[in-house]
């Protein structure tokens, strides 16, 4: 039967997995359809805009496989720096993506910096528009990522030194 630390880890990967291949599958469609996603701006190059979406594809399968070599039996076979250390670099980036956008974007919504975090915005942002909404549920998704990768990433710190420390008590 497995242990409540095992369990609690289990749920908070298999929720960032879903996190993860939400990501995933949102990146690809983006560069598929990336006539539409760029938008009409033009400012950015083409390839520019494909590599950039290509990286966060292939930032999302690796931290679909490091999240499942935590969980699963095979990843056991795979050096914990090689899981472990992708996933603290996703959890800085979530987190460093997404809670300060979230904060900007409450504190703007509420009226408590209605011209920005840092006062930048020469006028009022317009909260009833629907690209500071779209903007809002972007940085929310980053913020979710972050809630769902750290956890993960502590637990699975703290299941790997059990499991560890149990084989030892085994041997002797």
């Amino acid at each position: 039967m497995e242990s409540e630390p095992g369990k609690r880890l289990l749920g908070w990967a298999y929720a960032a997995v879903a996190w993860l291949v939400v990501s995933f599958v949102w990146h690809v469609q983006m560069g598929v359809m990336y006539e539409d996603s760029m938008g009409s701006d033009g400012g950015t190059p083409v390839w520019l805009f494909l590599a950039y979406d290509a990286l966060i594809v292939l930032m999302s399968a690796v931290g679909v496989t490091c999240v499942l070599a935590i969980v699963r039996p095979w990843g056991r076979r795979v050096p914990l720096q090689l899981v472990r250390v992708p996933l603290w670099i996703g959890c800085a980036v979530l987190t460093l993506r997404g809670v300060p956008g979230l904060v900007e974007n409450i504190t703007v919504a509420t009226g408590l910096t209605p011209h920005g975090l840092l006062g930048m915005d020469e006028e009022a942002v317009t909260t009833g528009s629907w690209a500071f909404w779209k903007t809002m549920m972007i940085n929310g998704y980053f913020f979710l990522g972050a809630v769902l990768l750290v956890p993960v990433t502590v637990l699975s710190r703290r299941s790997r030194s059990r499991s560890r420390s149990r084989r030892r008590a085994r041997a002797a």
